[in-house]
This record gives structure tokens, C-alpha cells and sequence, in this order.
């Protein structure tokens, strides 16, 4: 897979500036965590005090920190579960929380998952201009006959571009994605695509012409068409496609 280079903002520089963001923040906590050592080797800092500090309850609040540095849209969710965890234990060793963290953790996993299906449609992602005739605004592009997409808290906007596709496998856990495969171009015979999802979803776009067949099964969750003016005689009946799907708690569809 392949960035794009002439996205609007210059992918490149936003890249860069990604990277520049999570340094800085990198270097503020090093630079604090120096100074607290010092500090606290000094007598200034209580030691009950500085093994809440360096624990790894902070590991975690300062990792969901550094990653939240490198843009807010695209990591929010994983930051927001590695602060929220961190945060949970940490107010638990110091208040000894009469309900137990075990007991608060999968309510608050569910209150997470909720929140983000409400952010997936309140805030979609970002479109190009009109003009551009309301693609998406794609992360990726590949031309590789085969799609290998693993996503755990993030997702992937990709355009496949591939002369001969053959199918691929994708795996998305509490994450999803945009797959665009409208200027790909299917390859003779059966291509098969495995398709996983748990707490997650994807969405795919494939040409009208394309022969596809869905083969789903799912706990809570599924897969389906919702293609429209599909035409059965313009359909090209050498070429196929199988989507295989799995779905807990998540799904997706095709779409063209």
C-alpha cells in the first residue's frame, strides 16, 4: 500500500506534523518525569506519592497521551481507552473503590462502544470538495492483488486501484474502515474475501458490473447488500467475488 501524495492538506506535511506533535509531548514527559525523579530522590516528593506517579496506571494515561498527540480525529478512541483505564485503576488504588474495578470495567467498555457508534454518525469523516464528486477522503491507496488490512482501535480509509484483484483478507476489533474498490478491476474466475469484525464495522464499494456473493455469520451482528440499480445483464458472470463474513458485535455491507 501506497500513501497518497496530493491530498489537500500535503499528506506528507501532516504526517510530519503528527510526528512533531507526538515528539513534543514525548519530550514534555520525559523532561517532567526528570525533574519529578530529581525531586523525589531529593525528599521533596513523598515516596507513596511517586509509586502512584511512575506506576503503570500513568503508563497507560501517558501512552493515551502521546498517541492523542498524533490527531485527534483519527486516534480519539484508543487514547481514549488507554487514559480511561489508566484513570480507572489509578482512582481505584487510591480510593479503594467499594465496587471494585472489575465490576466498573465492562459497563465502561459498553458506555465506550456507545459513545463511538454516536461519533461514527454524528462526525463522519472528512470529504473532499463537491467538485470532486463526494469520494472519500482516502487514507491509503493500494495496488497490490491481494488486501492484508489488521486494525485494532483505528481505522483505514483505502482505494484499491489493483488490475487484477483477487480478494484479500481483513480483520477489524473495535475499529473499521472504507474500502473503495470501484477502480479496481476483478480477476478472472473466484476471488475470496475474509472479512472479520468484532466491535467493528467496514464498508465496501464495489463496481455495479461486479459479481458478488455474501457468505455471513454473525453474534449480534452481520453483513449485507445494499447496492441499488444493480442491472443483472450487465453483470460479468466470469468473474466473481466471495465475501466471507464474521461478525460479533459489528458487521458491515457493500455498497457501489
Amino acid at each position: 500500500m501506497r500513501r497518497k501524495e496530493d491530498q489537500p492538506c500535503k499528506k506528507n506535511k501532516c504526517n510530519s506534523g503528527s510526528r512533531k506533535s507526538r515528539s513534543l509531548v514525548v519530550s514534555i514527559l520525559l523532561l517532567v518525569s526528570g525533574i519529578l525523579l530529581i525531586l523525589g530522590n531529593m525528599g521533596k516528593i513523598d515516596k507513596s506519592i511517586m509509586s502512584y506517579i511512575f506506576s503503570w496506571q500513568s503508563l497507560l494515561i501517558a501512552l493515551g497521551i502521546v498517541n492523542l498527540a498524533g490527531g485527534v480525529r483519527s486516534h480519539w478512541f484508543a487514547s481514549f481507552i488507554l487514559i480511561s483505564i489508566g484513570t480507572l485503576f489509578l482512582v481505584d488504588d487510591l480510593y479503594a473503590l467499594e465496587t471494585g474495578t472489575t465490576n466498573i470495567i465492562w459497563p465502561l467498555l459498553l458506555i465506550i462502544i456507545g459513545v463511538s457508534i454516536i461519533v461514527k454518525i454524528f462526525i463522519p469523516r472528512g470529504r473532499k470538495n463537491k467538485n470532486d464528486d463526494d469520494r472519500i477522503n482516502y487514507d491509503e491507496y493500494s495496488e497490490d492483488d491481494y488486501i492484508n488490512i489488521s486494525r485494532v482501535f483505528s481505522g483505514v480509509t483505502l482505494a484499491v486501484k489493483s488490475t487484477n484483484f483477487q480478494g484479500g483478507k481483513m480483520e477489524f476489533v473495535f475499529g473499521g474502515g472504507e474500502i473503495d474498490l470501484r477502480e479496481a478491476k476483478l480477476a478472472e474466475g473466484t476471488s475470496v474475501l475474509k472479512v472479520e469484525c468484532v466491535f467493528g464495522g467496514v464498508k465496501l464499494f464495489v463496481p455495479m458490473h461486479w459479481d458478488v456473493s455474501i457468505e455471513s455469520s454473525g453474534v449480534f451482528g452481520g453483513f449485507s447488500d445494499e447496492r441499488r440499480f444493480i442491472l443483472a445483464d450487465e453483470i460479468d458472470k466470469t468473474r466473481k467475488l466471495i465475501i466471507k463474513a464474521d461478525a460479533v458485535f459489528g458487521g458491515g455491507e457493500i455498497s457501489n
